[in-house]
This record gives structure tokens, C-alpha cells and sequence, in this order.
């Protein structure tokens, strides 16, 4: 195993953000390939208050939570400190800790807090709003953007309940750089304000996609700030950003988000000036992931020690039932995919003849992912595993792919988008659709045709992916007829 540069040390609002700081967070990234040394500690800068969350009534979600997904089941457990996840987790708390005295620590301290007022900045920037956001002057914004929040914040309950996982400071024996978390005693994994963050991120894509990629950037940095301020390790928001994608598509079946989104949408024209017959979402190109996404690792970067580690972790799978299904699952062609989601529909014989509509559902997805995936990995080169270390794959067939681009996953996100699509149309389901396909994505780890990092872009891409796609009629009535198939089948 590789060698840990840190040691684990075990022992025991403001309302509204700066323009500058705001139009700042836009373009900041995570720098994942420098190289660090070990943190001095930091003194907390003043704080915003965070008053703890309110008791979320009915009116302010879309999901009651017995129709939220079971995290426990798709999700897996927290690292322990002696797995390798574990070394990646280290590597980010290090580094959030080596930012907070610059300007992305301030950034991020502005933001924390475990209520939509700590989001609404992120929001009111990302838009490019002169006014601000409140109940009452902007009624329709401000009910998306709270019900969005909570409905992702509670996706995260159970898995939280099951886990209890010590957050970061008190595991490092650190004080808490948000005093607030103090008082916490919900757990670490997964990361509630993530989910809550990611998904009313993912709400305003969809409702104004012309600003899509600037909004689901400050969703993903809403995100990381959870790792600069030691309230979450890196693995807690990755799951995080998860729970809240699924809340938010399951949370299609409500007819509340669409009226919501329709009077949102009918508002911000109303506030930017725009007629009410403009279309914003006729015309426009697919989510492009080198603008919400951090680069790749670089190689010999502290998070690439993470990352080899994982990967080293990975390949001890290989033998047994574990590796065939790695193996099996380097096909990403539409009849695989809806053979495999199929059995977790007990649909054991799915296909393009007997499920049409399941199978058209996944061929459009697949088709718009392989933009998505291609775009970055056109800007962005990187050594998949097998070739950067010069080893041979249990899928020869495919190593002619050393040529091509590691970052992010294709595989990873066509899998997860298809089970987030799924998961809306089937929902009695989504727990073993979405397992299903996580795991599709690990097994690209397993086969060494991607590192562990790029798997996890690969799922925020597709999270991205399908905020785009609600805008698009085709999808949404495949969606339905997709619920058909299955009702007809099962019948």
C-alpha cells in the first residue's frame, strides 16, 4: 500500500454574499495535484449564525420520508480509517485545512450553515440577481430554492442515523472551525448540507439552463466547503452530492417541483426583463463538466497517492464473482444496460423487443452522455490505470483504450444517470437500481480502466446530465411510458 504522507491524529448568516467573494467562488477549484504540507492550525474567522434546522413540514418538500430513497442500501458504508477510501478523506481534510486563512476559506466560512438561507447567496450570484431573494418579493425563486434544499437535506437522514460517523475535527482532535458543529450530533456520512446544496443546485440548472454550468458550480463548491471547514471528509460530500441528486429525481413524481419550477422560471424572466415567450431551455448544448468540475488529479499529487492506493485496494477484487461482474460490466452498449437494470426490476428478460420503452429511455441517455463524457475528456488527458502503470486488464479486448482520456468516467456516468432516470420512473425500486449502478461504476476501478476520482466525476456528470434532460419532452414522456413497460411486464 502506498505510503501516507499524514498522520491520523486520533483522539477523541451572514444572509447574503459578498458580489466579489461570490463572482470569486465561481471560478475557484480545489487544487488537486499540489503538493502540501502538513497544516498549521487556523483560527476560526467571525462566523454567520446558523440557527438550527427548522422542523421541515410537508409544504416544504417534495418527498415525505418514506418516499425518500434509503441511502443505506445504494450507498456504502463510510471508509474506516485503515481503508484506502480513507487516504483520499485525509489527503482533503489536509488540504480544506491549508485554504481557510485565504480567500476560498472566507468563501467558504460564509457559506456553512444547515439552512436554504445558507445557499440563497450561492443562488442570487449564480442567477446574476440584483434583487434579493426573500418570500416576499420573490415568492416563486424563494419556494424552489427551500423546498429544493430541504427535500435534498433530508435525503441524507437515514444513512446519517445508520452510520453515525465521527465528523472530521473531532476525529483529527482539532476545534471546530464552525463553531456550530460543536453542537452536532447528527454524523458525518453522508453530507446533509451537501445534498441539500447539490440538489437546489440541480433545481435552478433546470429551471434556467441558459446558467446551468455556473449554478451547478456553486453547487459543487457549496460542497467543498464542507471539507474546508472539517464538518464532512471528502467521502461524506461525495455521497452527499448523491443522496441529494436522487432526492431531487424522485422528487419529479410530485407535481409540486414542476409547478414550482414553471413559477420560478415565469418570475426570473419577470426580474431579468425577458418576455414571457422565451423559451430558456430551446437550443442549448448539454452541461460541460470543465465548468463545474475540478481537473483531474495530477499524477504524483497527494490526491494521486489516494487515488493509487484505491486503485491498489481495487484490484484484490479481481478474482472471484466480484471481478466477473467487472469484467461483464465493461460493456456499456444499451442492450447491456437495460439487461442489467432490468433484473433489478425483475424484468429478467428486458430488452429492446420486450421493454421498448426502458430500452429507449437508456439509449437517449446514452446518447447524451457520450457529449458530456467526450467533451472533458477532450480537454482534459489523463493515464487511465493500466496504462499509466504499464500493467495489463482483465478486459484486453479494451485496452486500445490506453489511447484515450480517464477523466471522467463514461461508464460511470451513463450507469448512474440511467438508475437516476429509472429510479423517477420505477421509485418502488430506486434502492436496488441505484446500488446497481454504483456498483456498474466501481467496476471500472476493479478492471483498471479508471481511477477512483474519475468514477466520482463520472456520477456528478450524470447528476448534471438529467437536470438537462427534464427540459426535454422526449425524455420526460419516456420516463412514464418507461413505467409502463414495467407495469405491463410485471402484470
Amino acid at each position: 500500500m502506498t505510503e501516507r504522507r499524514y498522520p491520523i491524529y486520533l483522539a477523541s448568516s451572514w444572509r447574503r454574499l459578498l458580489p466579489a467573494l461570490l463572482g470569486f467562488a465561481l471560478l475557484m477549484s480545489c487544487d488537486s495535484g499540489s503538493t502540501r504540507t502538513e497544516p498549521e492550525p487556523v483560527t476560526p474567522p467571525d462566523q454567520p449564525e446558523n440557527p438550527d434546522p427548522a422542523v421541515v413540514s410537508t409544504d416544504t418538500v417534495y418527498l415525505s420520508p418514506s418516499q425518500q430513497a434509503n441511502a443505506v442500501f445504494f450507498l456504502p458504508s463510510p471508509p474506516d480509517i485503515d481503508d484506502a477510501d480513507f487516504i483520499d478523506d485525509e489527503v482533503q481534510w489536509a488540504w480544506g485545512m491549508s485554504v481557510r486563512n485565504t480567500d476560498r476559506g472566507s468563501v467558504a466560512m460564509l457559506r456553512m450553515g444547515r439552512t436554504p438561507a445558507s445557499v440563497q447567496a450561492m443562488i442570487e450570484g449564480s442567477l446574476k440577481l440584483e434583487t434579493a431573494l426573500s418570500e416576499t418579493t420573490t415568492p416563486a425563486l424563494w419556494r424552489l430554492m427551500k423546498r429544493a434544499y430541504w427535500t435534498g437535506f433530508q435525503s441524507a437522514a437515514k444513512i446519517k442515523q445508520k452510520y453515525m460517523r465521527q465528523r472530521p475535527f473531532a476525529m483529527m482532535d482539532e476545534e471546530p472551525w464552525y463553531a456550530a458543529d460543536r453542537n452536532d450530533a447528527t454524523g458525518s456520512y453522508a453530507s446533509a448540507s451537501t445534498a441539500g446544496g447539490w440538489a437546489t443546485a440541480l433545481a435552478f440548472a433546470e429551471m434556467w439552463p441558459p446558467l446551468q454550468n455556473a449554478i451547478l458550480r456553486v453547487g459543487f463548491l457549496y460542497g467543498e466547503d464542507r471539507v474546508i471547514s472539517g464538518s464532512n471528509f471528502q467521502s461524506d460530500v461525495n455521497g452527499g452530492y448523491l443522496c441529494g441528486a436522487v432526492a431531487m429525481a424522485l422528487a419529479h413524481n410530485s407535481p409540486l417541483l414542476k409547478a414550482d419550477i414553471d413559477a420560478a422560471r415565469k418570475e426570473y424572466k419577470r426580474l431579468m426583463g425577458l418576455s414571457d415567450s422565451f423559451d430558456p431551455t430551446t437550443g442549448l448544448e448539454e452541461p460541460a463538466g470543465v465548468y463545474f468540475l475540478n481537473p483531474p488529479v495530477t499524477t504524483g499529487s497527494d490526491r494521486y497517492e489516494a487515488d493509487l492506493a484505491r486503485y491498489e485496494h481495487a484490484k484484490t477484487l479481481r478474482n472471484g464473482n466480484r471481478g466477473t461482474q467487472a469484467k461483464q460490466d465493461a460493456d456499456s452498449h444499451t442492450d447491456y444496460m437495460t439487461k442489467i437494470f432490468g433484473y433489478t426490476l425483475y424484468l429478467y428478460n428486458a430488452s429492446e423487443e420486450t421493454t421498448p420503452n426502458i430500452y429507449a429511455l437508456i439509449d437517449l441517455i446514452r446518447e447524451h452522455n457520450l457529449v458530456v463524457a467526450n467533451d472533458l475528456k477532450e480537454i482534459y488527458f489523463r493515464l487511465r490505470p493500466f496504462a499509466e502503470l504499464g500493467e495489463s486488464t482483465p478486459v484486453p479486448d479494451d485496452e486500445y483504450m490506453s489511447a484515450s482520456s480517464s477523466y471522467a468516467s463514461g461508464h460511470a456516468s451513463f450507469a448512474w444517470a440511467s438508475a437516476l432516470a429509472l429510479a423517477e420512473a420505477v421509485p418502488e425500486h430506486s434502492e436496488v437500481i441505484l446500488k446497481r449502478a454504483f456498483e456498474y461504476g466501481a467496476s471500472r476501478q476493479i478492471i483498471g480502466y479508471h481511477w477512483a476520482s474519475d468514477i466520482e466525476a463520472g456520477r456528478l456528470l450524470a447528476c448534471a446530465l438529467i437536470a438537462y434532460l427534464h427540459n426535454d419532452r422526449q425524455f420526460c414522456e419516456l420516463i412514464q411510458k418507461a413505467r409502463s413497460d414495467y407495469q405491463n411486464t410485471i402484470n
